[in-house]
């Protein structure tokens, strides 16, 4: 190879190497503004979700928290301001904003990110069972409770009894095994356990007689007397209602009405009284009564109060699952509690499609005692919340046999303005 050609391979290495160099000092460039990049949208997108927690967690603690009395938040080299809303269907939207700045090249640039979050009060009837006050009673083995489970106070096992949903309690649970031939220790939480989980039992009459008042129905006596109710449902969308002053034995002449004029949104409410229930309901609604006196505030079922198709259809046994066909929602809300009427109808069987809310007792039977006949199956298809557990039959045979099935439909839906607790949880989530 001569001179020249030396000369040739010289300079082509040369360029060769100039191009390399540069296209890998510009690799390594583009490499750094990406990494630059990431970092700083990953930073205004962490101060964003930090302040959304910081937010949730802040109205866990107080559901009347209505934000920060500075409405910045600084973390990590930048800023959060955080947006509360509160609509009137109670849900409160978050908006939780980051901005993080930065200088690059001597100039100011900012980055923004948002998360935004609803809450929504949490409502009673998303319970399988609710009971405030467990008491000294037992579950035991062969028990089975279906759906969510929650007490305020300390929950009692014997054995091994077996709750199908998520268990809460607010004060523990005492587990004893090896009693009465119960067997060891071992309730089974299929859904999980938590403890402790505080949700007051609370009721708002007024709420309720407020959407009442507005698109609904009220039911007062003229003179501000306690007043009876009573409502038979019919299948075919119409309701049949009388009334008595609390204390006498004539119900006024039967009225037949419409339920879509009778009520527009779906809630019927008794002031202060009682209120006597049956038929087949047809499309949702909410019922109930506040108290005025020692012996008001009571809802008392004359006999099935059912939907037109049952919100659970039964396999392999036992295991219900929910019914397609069943479009139907009922909440009965007694301010006192739901009793069963000692009557005929009632004396084989008793079948009831609702979400009972019993705010200073329990469901119970009209004079249940242990002496009473058996009145065969109390079967409740929904949810049953209540203040305390009351008797609904004894091991002897008497009064009913009581069977409680969840209606799944409750986790996402409720009966119209049924009663919420003053917690909340969070329903949707964007970032």
């Amino acid at each position: 190879m001569g001179g020249k050609a030396i000369l040739i391979v010289v300079i082509s290495f040369s360029l060769m190497f100039t191009v390399v160099k540069y296209n890998s000092s510009n690799t390594s460039s583009n490499a750094a503004e990406r990494l630059a990049s990431y970092y700083i949208k990953t930073n205004a997108h962490n101060i964003a979700a930090s302040a959304a927690n910081i937010a949730a967690n802040e109205l866990f603690r107080d559901p009347n928290w209505s934000g920060f009395s500075q409405d910045t938040l600084y973390m990590n080299g930048g800023y959060a301001v955080i947006s509360v809303s509160k609509p009137a269907n109670a849900k409160a939207k978050f908006d939780a904003k980051a901005v993080y700045k930065f200088f690059y090249a001597g100039e100011e640039f900012s980055e923004e990110s948002r998360v935004n979050f609803v809450l929504n009060a949490t409502n009673y009837s998303r319970f399988g069972y609710y009971t405030n006050v467990w008491g000294s009673g037992y579950l035991v083995t062969g028990d089975t409770i279906d759906g969510p489970f929650h007490t305020q106070t300390k929950l009692n096992t014997l054995g091994s009894p077996v709750f199908l949903g998520k268990v809460t309690t607010k004060q523990g649970i005492n587990m004893v095994g090896n009693k009465y031939g119960f067997g060891p220790a071992n309730p089974e939480f299929k859904g999980g356990y938590e403890t402790p989980v505080d949700v007051p039992f609370t009721l708002n009459t007024s709420a309720l007689l407020g959407v009442a008042s507005t698109g609904g129905r009220v039911f007062q006596h003229p003179s501000g007397s306690n007043l009876d109710v009573r409502l038979h449902f019919n299948a075919d969308e119409t309701v049949e209602w009388s009334t008595r002053k609390t204390g006498t034995s004539s119900w006024s002449t039967p009225i037949v009405a419409d339920l879509d004029t009778f009520t527009t949104n779906g809630v019927i409410w008794n002031k202060k009284g009682n209120l006597y229930l049956s038929g087949t309901v047809n499309g949702k609604y909410t019922v109930g009564t506040a108290k005025g006196g020692g012996s008001t505030g009571y809802v008392y079922l004359e006999d099935d109060i059912v939907y037109r198709k049952d919100p659970l259809k039964f396999v392999n046994g036992g295991t219900t699952i929910t019914n397609p066909d069943c479009e139907d929602m009922l909440g009965i809300i007694a301010e006192k509690q739901v009793v069963v009427k000692d009557n005929a109808a009632n004396r084989d069987d008793i079948n009831i499609h609702a979400a009972l809310f019993n705010y200073d007792g329990g469901i119970t039977v009209e004079g249940i005692s242990s002496s009473k006949p058996n009145m065969g199956t109390m079967r409740i298809h929904g949810s049953l919340i209540e203040n305390s557990a009351q008797t609904t039959g004894y091991t002897n045979g008497a009064g009913y046999h009581q069977v409680i099935k969840y209606d799944k439909r409750y986790r996402n839906s409720t009966p119209p303005s049924f009663p919420a607790t003053t917690s909340y949880e969070i329903v949707s989530w964007f970032e």
